[in-house]
């Protein structure tokens, strides 16, 4: 356990909401140095000097200097050796601490500093205790004995740390704990006779928080990671990770930061008795900056088997992983140029995957871009260069050539814009094939656009805000070039909405350019705050216009021939700090149904209760059937989740994430979090599918922080705030 209890670098309110005093803003949690010139002010009652320059006072006598005060009873002053005796009802303070005695000494020159049964409060982390004795050696050295620490009011003991003996020392950063244990509601539940922690935020080796859980596919699962401070820019943690029903994990990782790169090593392995093999993930990341300029990027990971993210992932993201990326970049920033190299291939984690739909390797990929705007004439231009070779073992591969250049110019000003501009785009091939077809084909294709808009503006009555409305025209003309005998490697047809009414193409990557003879039309009204331009309201419709038949299509597709596009809404209200809602639809008029829905709504009271709801659907005009699951590709979900407060203390969160096509759970998630002044206590089931079959994994997470000392248990609040939308997780400066 990482008892980092005396830090002094942990923020501020969030998490001591429920506590009767605030600790102090986090812009004051810092002590202000007191210059050892600094003179100390006196006032009392009675005042007395005697021959050797000693001052006594009596009676309400209280001392300042700087930042800090003392009142006592009675104080003495040695003027010679600058050293102050108070007794009766001692109380010092500073900007960060309290301390309250019957006695204390104080040097002015040394900042030595010495109380015998005292009690202190430390503000920054609304913290208290009592301690036999508190010496401070120096402004840098603090010893404490027989002492006590804990965030709780007074009053009340629901947690506490004691220790016979600590010393915190701030020039190392480090404090030393002898014979400490914890305690939580009268019960033990941690204890050492000895232990070594942080005080600030310089790193330290030693044990970090250890992690509970318990899942339906591993058992119970415990994490004790330890962390190992190697150098100033080197560390590194090793995690065993006990799961009961498959053995014992062991997650080593190491950092490093150099003055121009940095970089991360991870390695995962387990001897799963439930799996019968050995598993193991290694990942590796590096980045380096060689030039202002000039960056270079590393990515590799490898895994054991299809199925390791699925069992021992901890979500739908992870466990749909098919493929693993390992990429080499070389990247130049420059004005106007931007130049890329890369390398890429793929692990395919999941070995039933045909080979032909594995994806390509780039062994490599070269690009060079470039732009200059503003040049003479108001000219704009733009260029994309790109050479590729594309590796295969079951499809048509080899090499890629592709270059483009764009001019513009643009017309603008407050109330309106015209962009007219053309495009010409040369790609050529030599490929490995063996279909008899061309092994060096090639494409030249140039392309118009004009791009022109309207913005009107007016002053909404009864009201302080703008609504403006946009019209905006985009023709485009491209015309027909056969493409069949291009392969695919990278293109694919964008997903339409309302951002496809203003593309220059229906494809992304090269392999396709798309012919057009197209007018899009689109309408958009905002209502803003004139003072910060914040967007209260924006409504989107449009649709594209085609003159002629898209003859162009990826293979197996047939051309499209509508006179028209889907109808694209887009809609997003925030009408208040309370409630935001987002929607969008795609209808078609000739099919008389809607291809895509979305939306999406929170709401948020004053006492922090959060609903939200959203809903997603997808049609497809052609729904192929699998054979062994009789499932259709469109898509239809729902997903909603809340946290409802239930008083100032207790409340709850859920979640259901639910699959109307298939009529099955996605996630369910229920949850009950308490919380008071000092700790807090979380827990949650969770029900989540792991994969397209209904394979499912329950869990149950519980955790306990001790608000100002460590979090035990699962991380529940990083899963919340993962999947509740508008989750604060009040405790995340821990």
């Amino acid at each position: 356990m990482c008892l980092s209890a005396l830090s002094l670098v942990l923020a501020a309110e969030g998490p001591y909401a429920h506590c009767e005093g605030s600790p102090i803003p986090p812009a004051s949690q810092q002590a202000t140095p007191i210059d050892p010139d600094t003179p100390a002010e006196f006032t009392a009652d009675r005042a007395k000097r005697d021959e050797n320059g000693v001052v006594s006072l009596e009676g309400a006598v209280h001392m300042t200097r700087g930042s800090q005060t003392i009142d006592a009873e009675s104080l003495r002053y040695d003027d010679n050796s600058k050293t102050v005796y108070a007794s009766g009802n001692v109380r010092a303070e500073d900007d960060q601490l309290i301390i309250e005695s019957q006695e204390a000494e104080l040097n002015l020159n040394t900042d030595y500093a010495k109380s015998n049964s005292a009690t202190y409060q430390y503000k920054p982390l609304h913290a208290r205790g009592s301690a036999d004795s508190i010496e401070r050696k120096s402004a840098d050295f603090i010893r404490l004995e027989k002492t006590t620490y804990t965030t709780c009011e007074e009053g009340d003991q629901s947690w506490e740390l004691s220790a016979d003996e600590i010393e915190l020392d701030k020039t190392s950063g480090e404090g030393i704990g002898k014979n400490v244990l914890v305690k939580f509601k009268g019960v033990p539940i941690f204890y050492t006779p000895w232990i070594r922690f942080p005080i600030d935020d310089r790193r330290k080796t030693g044990f970090l928080t250890p992690t509970v859980g318990n899942s339906s596919d591993s058992g119970f699962e415990l994490e004790t990671p330890w962390y190992w401070n190697i150098s100033p820019n080197r560390d590194a943690i090793l995690t065993p990770r006990v799961l009961t029903d498959r053995g014992l994990q062991l997650k080593p990782s190491f950092r490093y930061l150099n003055q121009k790169s940095y970089g991360q090593l991870g390695l995962e392995y387990l001897d799963d008795s439930e799996f019968k093999d050995d598993r193991y993930l290694v990942s590796f990341e590096h980045k380096s900056f060689i030039s202002p300029k000039l960056e270079l990027d590393l990515l590799y990971s490898n895994t054991s088997d299809k199925n390791y993210f699925e069992d021992l992932g901890d979500g739908l993201g992870l466990s749909s992983t098919q493929n693993i990326e390992r990429r080499g970049d070389l990247h130049y920033r420059g004005q106007h140029w931007q130049f890329l190299t890369r390398v890429q291939n793929f692990q395919v984690v999941d070995e039933s995957l045909p080979s032909i739909d594995k994806p390509f390797e780039r062994l490599p990929q070269i690009k060079l871009d470039g732009d200059y705007y503003s040049l003479p004439g108001g000219f704009d231009f733009s260029s994309k260069s790109e050479w590729v070779s594309f590796v295969h073992d079951s499809r048509i591969d080899g090499d890629r050539l592709h270059l483009g250049i764009e001019l513009e110019r643009p017309f603008e000003s407050t109330g309106y814009f015209i962009r007219p501009g053309a495009r010409l785009t040369h790609t050529e091939y030599d490929l490995n094939r063996k279909d008899g077809l061309d092994d060096d084909p090639s494409r030249s294709l140039p392309s118009a656009h004009i791009d022109a808009g309207l913005i009107f503006e007016k002053n909404l009555k009864n009201s302080t805000n703008i609504q403006t409305l946009e019209p905006r025209l985009y023709y485009l003309h491209t015309p027909f070039r056969n493409q069949t005998d291009i392969p695919i490697f990278d293109s694919a047809e964008y997903e339409f909405g309302f951002e496809q009414l203003f593309r220059d193409d229906r494809f992304s990557g090269s392999d396709r350019v798309g012919d057009a003879d197209r007018l899009s039309l689109g309408l958009t009204t905002r209502i803003l705050d004139p003072d910060n331009g914040e967007e209260k309201l924006r409504a989107s419709l449009g649709r594209i216009f085609y003159f002629k038949d898209r003859k162009v299509t990826l293979p197996g597709e047939r051309a499209e021939s509508e006179d028209s596009s889907e109808v694209a809404v887009e809609l997003k209200i925030g009408l208040s700090d309370r409630w935001e809602a987002i929607a969008s639809t795609l209808y078609d008029t000739h099919d008389d149904h809607t291809e895509k829905n979305t939306a999406r709504l929170q709401y948020r009271s004053k006492n922090d209760f959060i609903l939200n709801m959203s809903y997603r659907y997808r049609r497809r005009d052609i729904e192929p059937i699998d054979s062994l699951t009789n499932r259709s590709s469109s898509l239809e979900q729902s997903d909603i989740s809340m946290v409802l407060p239930i008083s100032d203390n207790w409340r709850t969160v859920a979640r259901w994430n639910y699959d109307l096509q298939e009529k099955r759970n996605l996630e369910l998630l229920a949850g009950v979090e308490y919380d008071t002044c000092c700790w807090k206590i979380r827990l949650a089931g969770r029900r989540y599918n792991k994969n397209t079959d209904e394979d499912y994994n329950n869990s149950i997470e519980i955790q306990l922080v001790l608000k100002g000392l460590a979090r035990i248990g699962s991380p529940i609040g990083e899963l919340l705030e993962r999947g509740i939308r508008g989750f604060d997780d009040r405790d995340d400066q821990f």
